[in-house]
């Protein structure tokens, strides 16, 4: 039984690390990137020339959590074509923040 315990255990730990490890990926977008979707999950890095690009980042920051709405507008303040914010928080208690500007269609 306690074997069956451990193996289960790693395996949480192993699916954890990858789901993190996805996350990382998927919201790593840079300055200057340009993203698809508007659903904090669905969002995607693309091509700034692709049909499905909505908007570009123009800041970004890591912070600690929690983040509140004043951190937020503190975090784009500085940016003055962003028109929306992308947050995504990560295990460690990191968020990662996005502003982003909306592309003219």
């Amino acid at each position: 039984m306690a074997a069956i315990l451990a193996v289960v255990g790693v395996i949480s730990c192993v699916l954890g690390f990858v789901r993190s490890v996805r996350d990382v990926v998927q919201f790593n977008a840079e300055i200057g990137d340009c993203v698809a979707d508007e659903a904090v999950d669905d969002t995607r890095i693309v091509s700034c020339e692709d049909a499905a690009a909505r908007r570009r980042v123009v800041y970004r920051e890591i912070r600690p959590s929690p983040v509140t709405e004043e951190v937020l507008y503190e975090t784009c303040s500085g940016s003055p074509t962003a028109d929306y914010v992308l947050w995504k928080t990560f295990e460690g208690s990191r968020v990662l923040i996005m502003c982003l500007e909306t592309l003219k269609p």
